[in-house]
């Protein structure tokens, strides 16, 4: 009963699940070092679209594909001139013997604050014939940065099974000398893969960071955040050739600096929400096809009363039609063309740049496909972007499992 509630519970949830559950809570909290207030790196109009195209892969790539196997996933595209989008995974478990297993698990990607890439090593005890309890730490030779957590396997068998994890972040944090948290860091992952790929499969993430608040040694600012990624996919097979996609993806951050000191021009309230549906009809068979619909929203705002005029807000919302194509040109050579069309309405309002426009924007990605074997492809692709007649950058896809 438990599990058909969470069936049931994650498809009706407003949250893409571009790639396979994941391992690693993507959520959780990086540090000072490597996360503040604001993002820092650059998101324009441009930027949702191109990364989708390289990251997100089209449906029928999921034949076959066990979300919680030991396998590599890696995609990169260029965004501007200077910048790839990456998102990458690694992940590979070995029998130890008695029950016990061992893992190692590599996660780069990025939210809406930052790019990151992290590893973890992962010890594994079988109590049963579907479940098992684990430990996990993502480790560093400054004791300060470790991160610990602990969770537990259910219902796991075949391709199909549920994982809990909690994570106490910097778990050693009383042996910093930089940092003091007033409010310890917690964080918390589920995600799960279940269903027949013959009729109904569903995956699902969803990660937070639970509220906390920390303050830099000698500084008289805190710092306090909380932070949720929620993704689910979901392919129904329609009969005969023909499944619907239907993907959803939420983020959303809420972050608060607050200083000791009246007047202080760096304390702010600052709110970002993001959001990203999708829906394509997949049509199987020597030529397989899918035309499909992306809504995607993006909004931030955060203010300094202290400081107005450095305060920002900012909204993107966009709406495209979807058409992709495998062509089979001789083994292992095949092709998958692309097609991208839409309305783009983007608002920006800070203290360096104001903008308010809506407009067309079109994408074509001719994507060259090698399947060195049923368990390993590489993709090469390249992008047109047809609002401008420009060079839309180019990227690469790979797969393997082994």
């Amino acid at each position: 009963m438990l599990r058909r509630a969470l069936i049931v519970l994650c498809a009706a949830a407003p949250l893409s699940a571009p790639l396979s559950a994941q391992f690693v809570n993507r959520a959780t909290w990086l540090g000072l070092d490597e996360e503040g207030v604001r993002r820092d790196f650059r998101q324009d109009q441009d930027y949702f679209l191109d990364r989708f195209a390289y990251v997100v892969a089209p449906p029928w790539w999921d034949r076959g594909l066990l979300r919680f196997g030991n396998g590599a996933r890696y995609a990169l595209g260029s965004v501007t001139t200077s910048k790839f989008t990456v998102e990458g995974q690694v992940d590979h478990a070995a029998p130890l013997g008695s029950g016990f297993a061992f893992g190692y698990h590599l996660l780069q990607s990025e939210h809406r604050d930052a790019r990151f890439l992290r590893n973890a090593i992962e010890f594994e005890y079988e109590v049963g014939p579907e479940t098992a309890l684990f430990a996990q730490g993502e480790l560093f030779a400054d004791k300060q940065w470790i991160d610990a957590s602990g969770g537990v396997w259910l219902w796991r068998r075949g391709d199909q099974a549920l994982r809990a994890m909690v994570t106490v972040v910097d778990a050693p944090a009383d042996k910093s000398r930089d940092f003091v948290y007033e409010r310890a860091p917690y964080a918390v992952m589920l995600a799960g893969a279940f269903g027949d790929p013959r009729s109904h499969r569903i995956v699902f993430e969803l990660g937070a960071q639970l509220p906390f608040e920390v303050r830099a040694t000698g500084s008289p600012e805190t710092f306090a955040m909380q932070r949720w990624i929620g993704t689910v996919e979901s392919h129904l097979v329609l009969g005969g050739r023909d499944r619907l996609v239907l993907a959803a993806e939420r983020e959303w951050t809420d972050k608060d600096v607050d200083s000791d000191v009246p007047g202080g021009a760096l304390v702010e309230d600052f709110r970002r929400d993001f959001r990203q549906l999708r829906a394509e009809w997949w049509r199987d068979g020597l030529t397989p096809w899918s035309v499909g619909v992306l809504h995607t929203h993006h909004g931030e705002r955060g203010l300094r009363p202290n400081d107005p005029a450095a305060s920002l807000r900012g909204r993107h919302d966009s709406w495209f039609a979807l058409v992709r194509l495998q062509w089979a040109v001789a083994e292992p050579l095949s092709f998958e063309p692309q097609l991208f069309a839409g309305v783009v309405q983007d608002r920006w309002f800070d203290a360096a740049d104001l903008r308010d426009r809506e407009l067309f924007q079109g994408r074509l990605s001719w994507n060259t496909r090698f399947d060195f074997s049923p368990r390993s492809t590489l993709v090469l692709a390249v992008g047109v972007q047809l609002d401008e007649l420009a060079f839309g950058g180019g990227g690469a896809q790979f797969v393997t499992r082994f």
